[in-house]
């Protein structure tokens, strides 16, 4: 298989141009999930990676899952396995075709895509669609090479930034079909940021998130604030009560421990632009700690008149390991007892996610580290993450598998904000990385208690980062 793992690496090597050509295309679809204006573009983008996918395999499926589509192909290893003490294994690569809303700020069409020197500059381009493409033009490179050395399941969500909601069904339409799922020994996910550029990077834990509205409704009409201002309950106030009062709840929340090395209230300062808090222990406050952030405010009314209601929109993040239950049991005991006579306060929470710690196998976990030592030339490292994957958690719980979270988007990578853009020299790296760990994760299935992994040696072309 060493013959068949170089062959792999050369044509995917070859084939990263071409490759980001193709990712343009795919860029510029305007993806947009929860959008009924985008629906059909979501739609597109779904048919064009199902149409790269039939490239490799006839084994794809576009499943309409509530939400957004779900696209899931299946690449069966040519691997008969080399030794009777071990199996073929099964690796699945999750990512997701949606994106977040364009927002103001960008410097160019955020559907246009533009290269400006090593950057490629698009929506999407960093989250998610430049990350899973990476991994699949490692797919690809093998198909070429004579097939995988391991199976592979490939799964694209349509509405991963809305949550996930068509997840769980489309995975329960695929048993009993004819691409029936089958165990898998290793889950796969980019959709997270590097430490640094040029440092493969892994992250251990994440955390939970819970999205909250609050709405306060005092009836009646507007009125004027000259004659009523001081008379009157301003739904406004009894707002900013509520939400001091939940996030003083949320707050209270225990932290979870430290489990990886902690970046220094310099770096976070830096990466932030400033904006940082005074306090100390940033990273910690920005991934272990639980944290509520007012994402929208909306009141109305005429100027100088006091409007009849008022809403704001929370994003709370939560400890790993910590269930939405809690958050929401805290949510409504504190927004209740800072109710106003006379004002109606609503409080709606969503479904939440629930974060969480991860931990991989050693054999996993040996093979993944070779394979970082061969794309980039040394170790990855891990890190602490405060964003909230919600596919993370339906994966571990349907397969009991902690996925590997393998971040090649940049650590300035405007993911979600203008200007969001994907580095093309460590993308290359991960493509190589990507090839080698397949390879990897069969060696450490079909070989004994001790396999030796490829990635011992140096970069297979340093010099094209």
């Amino acid at each position: 298989m060493a013959s068949g793992l170089a062959d792999a690496r050369r044509v995917a090597r070859r084939s990263r141009p071409a490759a980001i050509v193709a990712l343009e295309q795919w860029l510029r679809i305007p993806s947009v999930s929860g959008s009924s204006q985008n629906r059909r573009d979501v739609d597109r983008a779904a048919d064009w990676v199902a149409r790269r996918l039939n490239r490799m395999t006839r084994s794809v499926t576009v499943v309409r899952a509530h939400g957004g589509p779900v696209v899931v192909a299946r690449i069966t290893s040519t691997s008969t396995g080399e030794s009777t003490r071990g199996r073929v294994p099964t690796l699945m690569v999750y990512g997701h075709l949606d994106v977040k809303p364009a927002g103001p700020g960008w410097t160019s069409d955020p559907f246009e895509p533009q290269r400006r020197d090593s950057r490629l500059v698009a929506r999407g381009a960093s989250d998610d669609k430049g990350q899973l493409m990476a991994h699949l033009v490692a797919l690809e490179a093998w198909v070429a090479a004579g097939g995988p050395p391991c199976n592979v399941v490939v799964v694209v969500d349509g509405a991963e930034e809305i949550g996930s909601p068509g997840l769980d069904q489309a995975l329960d339409s695929l048993h009993g079909g004819t691409d029936r799922m089958s165990e898998v020994d290793a889950v796969l996910i980019s959709d997270t940021r590097a430490a640094a550029f040029g440092r493969p990077t892994l992250t251990v834990s994440q955390r939970g998130r819970l999205d909250v509205r609050i709405t306060v409704d005092v009836g009646g009409a507007d009125v004027h604030a000259g004659r009523f201002g001081g008379a009157v309950v301003d739904p406004s106030l009894a707002l900013a009560a509520a939400v001091t009062s939940a996030a003083e709840a949320i707050s209270a929340i225990p932290p979870a421990e430290q489990t990886a090395p902690e970046p220094t209230d310099d770096v976070v300062r830096a990466s932030a632009g400033g904006r940082t808090m005074a306090a100390g222990r940033l990273a910690a406050r920005a991934t272990r700690w639980s944290a509520t952030s007012v994402t929208s405010l909306h009141a109305g009314g005429a100027p100088g008149a006091i409007p009849t209601r008022a809403t704001a929109d929370l994003d709370i993040r939560l400890p790993p390991g910590v269930p939405p239950a809690t958050a929401r049991t805290l949510l409504v005991s504190a927004v209740g007892s800072a109710r106003e006579d006379q004002a109606v306060v609503d409080l709606r929470c969503g479904a939440g996610t629930i974060g969480a710690e991860l931990h991989h196998p050693a054999a996993v976990s040996d093979a993944f580290r070779a394979a970082c030592r061969a794309g980039f030339g040394v170790d990855p490292v891990e890190v602490a993450s405060g964003g909230s994957i919600p596919a993370v958690a339906v994966l571990k719980s349907r397969f009991s598998v902690d996925p590997l979270l393998f971040g090649l988007g940049p650590s300035d990578d405007g993911a979600h904000g203008p200007d969001e853009y994907l580095d093309l020299r460590d993308w290359g790296c991960g493509v190589d990385a990507s090839v080698v760990f397949m390879e990897n994760l069969a060696r450490a299935f079909r070989a004994g208690p001790r396999p030796t992994f490829a990635g011992t040696s140096r970069p297979i072309s340093g010099s094209e980062r």
